[in-house]
């Protein structure tokens, strides 16, 4: 039998800690991000001002954690990806039953690694049907050039680079970010209005929004 305690010690740990959203999240090292690695370094990006990097960088605690979350999952999707299927299964299911909310991000911090991380979070995906999934992404090219199916249950949303820029072409799901000078593109997050946070809002996990636009901040 899986407990919670060998789960996150090899996998990762799911937190529930993100008072922000509702359900559970799984945060990665934001200094591991390929595409958003070189997007920080580039002013006007959206990685620019990146709050991941800078938590990680006030925080050690944080910074170690997410860190963990990384060196676990790429080493045990590595070696033996349908274990950390079971183990993160597991915990997105135990923080369902704890907040009762059946919702779950990807990387609140850090981004894709590779092929084999994608086709391992749909396996996840297909293993908690109850639960919905939406993993917001810069690794276009990743997700672009996966042979994979992508469960119904699992939004992949692919994130434009540029503050401004229209939503990535060729992809269903994608977000922005536009400033006040300009035009947002499809649902506008109403997060800065109800106390930076979801609220009852759940766009980012639906199949009917085809672009969530951010407002700069």
């Amino acid at each position: 039998m899986i407990t919670l305690k060998e789960a996150q010690a090899e996998a990762g740990k799911v937190s529930t800690g993100n008072g922000k959203m509702p359900g559970s999240t799984f945060a990665v090292s934001a200094k591991a991000c390929n595409v958003g690695g070189k997007l920080a370094q580039l002013k006007g990006s959206v990685c620019h001002k990146c709050y991941a990097l800078k938590l990680q960088n006030l925080r050690p605690s944080v910074n170690t954690g997410w860190t963990n979350n990384l060196d676990k999952a790429t080493r045990l999707i590595d070696s033996d990806p349908q274990r950390w299927v079971r183990f993160m299964a597991f915990q997105i299911r135990k923080a369902y039953e704890k907040t009762g909310e059946a919702y779950h991000r990807w990387f609140d911090s850090g981004d894709l690694q590779s092929p084999a991380m994608l086709q391992a979070i749909c396996d996840v995906a297909r293993a908690t049907p109850e639960i919905r999934h939406w993993l917001p992404t810069r690794e276009t090219k990743i997700v672009k050039d996966f042979t994979g199916a992508i469960p119904d249950n699992l939004i992949v949303r692919i994130s434009s680079p540029m503050v401004d820029d229209k939503p990535i072409a060729g992809w269903y799901w994608t977000s922005t970010v536009h400033s006040k000078a300009s035009e947002p593109a499809g649902h506008v997050c109403p997060a800065r209005h109800q106390g930076n946070a979801c609220g009852s809002c759940r766009a980012c996990w639906s199949d009917n929004v085809r672009n969530i636009s951010y407002p700069l901040h």
